[in-house]
């Protein structure tokens, strides 16, 4: 079922594992064990479940709400607008700065 998976090169998944392995919160930390497995082929799109996905893009709005730091907030928001368009067929992700 492909509808059900999303494309994204492991080295933007890797950026965005260690931007949630830093955050405080359960859901965070939970999002960056579950995405670690999809960051470990360099130079590939990886296939990762959508749910996946989206559980990433909710933990990292997350975290956006209760950072205080603005570079913070604008990578976690540039990360999570990246996930949304790649999980909605909008584009592919490339790596946010930082």
């Amino acid at each position: 079922m492909t509808d059900s998976i999303v494309k994204v090169p492991s080295e933007w998944l890797a950026l965005v594992f260690l931007s949630l392995r830093r955050c405080t919160s359960r859901e965070a930390r939970a999002a960056a064990s579950e995405l670690q497995p999809f960051t470990e082929k360099p130079g590939q799109r990886v296939p990762v479940p959508r749910a996946t996905v989206m559980r990433t893009e909710l933990a990292l709005r997350g975290e956006l709400e209760w950072s205080e730091d603005p570079e913070r907030r604008a990578r976690l928001s540039e990360q999570a607008d990246h996930l949304t368009r790649a999980r909605l067929g909008g584009g592919r992700p490339v790596p946010a700065a930082g």
